[in-house]
């Protein structure tokens, strides 16, 4: 059997798994738990060592990838979730709301950028990974150097090699940048029906 890998971080807390499919969900439940705890006490008297994992299982915590849930949210995650999704057949970030305007595929590639980072954990992705996730999003003539020269200018963007062999990655503002950009498009989405 496979062994599969998560990578969730929320707040001050970060979970890392490898194993099967039951060990993860049972890690991911008592991570939940951590943060339901976490969040309920004081913020000046929490630390790590203090938060017990024997809280209730309600939690705001995002699900799994490819758990379904039927509770609605506004919390930036769950801005996060319904904007950036991994697709497990094509092995691929996928956006759902595409941004507009004449930035539009520099602020795509942000997009798949923090996707690659929050969702697989990547930091670097190299520029034929990003060229194919613009053309599955529906862009066709562009340059991907040309396209993102004006963040790699103001730094969001720093790049690392030349040609087909580039890789990009995110600065500190160029992850702030794209988290204001997905708290942007996910307020065009509608709501889910409860």
């Amino acid at each position: 059997m496979d062994k599969l890998r998560l990578r969730v971080k929320a707040s001050d807390y970060e979970l890392e798994a490898e194993g099967s499919r039951d060990f993860l969900n049972e890690q991911y439940e008592a991570f939940k738990r951590l943060l339901e705890d976490a969040a309920q006490k004081p913020v000046a008297s929490k630390s790590r060592e203090e938060v017990d994992f024997s809280s209730s299982r309600d939690s705001q915590v995002p699900p799994l990838p490819g758990e379904k849930t039927g509770v609605p949210g506004k919390s930036p995650a769950k801005s996060f979730q319904k904007l950036l999704v991994w697709d497990d057949r094509t092995q691929r970030v996928k956006i759902t709301v595409l941004p507009d305007g004449p930035m539009r595929i520099a602020d795509t590639v942000l997009l798949l950028l923090l996707g690659y980072r929050e969702l697989r954990g990547l930091s670097q992705i190299s520029a034929l990974l990003l060229n194919q996730g613009l053309r599955s999003a529906g862009f066709e003539d562009f340059r991907l150097d040309r396209e993102m020269a004006s963040y790699l200018k103001v730094k969001l963007v720093l790049r690392s090699g030349i040609g087909k062999g580039s890789r990009y990655r995110l600065t500190t503002r160029g992850v702030k940048q794209a988290n204001e950009l997905i708290q942007t498009l996910a307020a065009l989405l509608p709501d889910p029906l409860p």
